[in-house]
C-alpha cells in the first residue's frame, strides 16, 4: 500500500491523492475492506452527532459520497436513509463531499429519501476490516472549518450609516 491507500502497483493520479488526503485530514475515520495494504474497498466516516458523512471508494470511476442522519444508521455498511448523496468518479465525489456545508448551514440537505442499494457493501467484501480514526486534531479539523464557514455565510453584519 502505498501513500494513496492503493496496492503499489496501482496509485492514484496526484489530483485523486491530493483529494484522498483531504478527506483523511479532515478527520474522517477510514476503514479498508481487506485491510489497509490491498484494499478492496475503502469506506469514509465523518460523525457530526445528528449525521454522519459517508464515502465508499470501489474504484475512481466509482465513488459514492452521501450524508446519512445517524438515528437512521444501525449499521454503517448499510445506511437505508440519506439526505444528500453524490455518485461519480472519485475526483468529483471526494470534492463534493469535501464541498458539502456544515449540517447547521441554511443551505445544508435535510429532506431524507431512501439510500440507493449501491451505497451498502455487502458483508463478504467487508472482511477484514482495518479501522483507522483519525488524529485528535483531524477529528476536529472538519467541524472547525466547516463550523467557520457557517458562521461566516450567516452572521449578521450590522450596516454602517453616514
Amino acid at each position: 500500500m502505498n501513500s494513496n491507500h492503493q496496492p503499489a502497483d496501482a496509485a492514484f493520479p496526484p489530483e485523486i491523492d491530493e483529494l484522498l488526503t483531504s478527506v483523511a485530514r479532515d478527520g474522517f475515520t477510514l476503514r479498508y475492506c481487506n485491510g489497509p495494504r490491498q484494499p478492496t474497498l475503502i469506506v469514509g466516516t465523518y460523525d457530526w452527532g445528528p449525521f454522519v458523512d459517508l464515502v465508499v471508494i470501489r474504484d475512481l470511476d466509482d465513488v459514492i459520497s452521501a450524508r446519512v442522519p445517524t438515528a437512521d444508521v444501525t449499521d454503517i455498511f448499510t445506511p437505508e436513509v440519506i439526505v444528500w448523496l453524490y455518485a461519480a468518479d472519485a475526483q468529483r465525489a471526494l470534492q463534493a463531499l469535501l464541498d458539502l456545508p456544515h449540517p447547521e448551514h441554511p443551505q445544508a440537505p435535510t429532506t431524507s429519501a431512501p439510500a440507493p442499494s449501491a451505497l451498502h457493501v455487502p458483508a463478504a467484501r467487508q472482511c477484514p476490516v482495518t479501522v483507522r480514526p483519525p488524529s485528535e486534531l483531524a477529528a476536529r479539523t472538519r467541524q472547525v472549518r466547516l463550523g467557520a464557514a457557517l458562521l461566516a455565510e450567516t452572521a449578521e453584519v450590522p450596516s454602517e450609516t453616514g
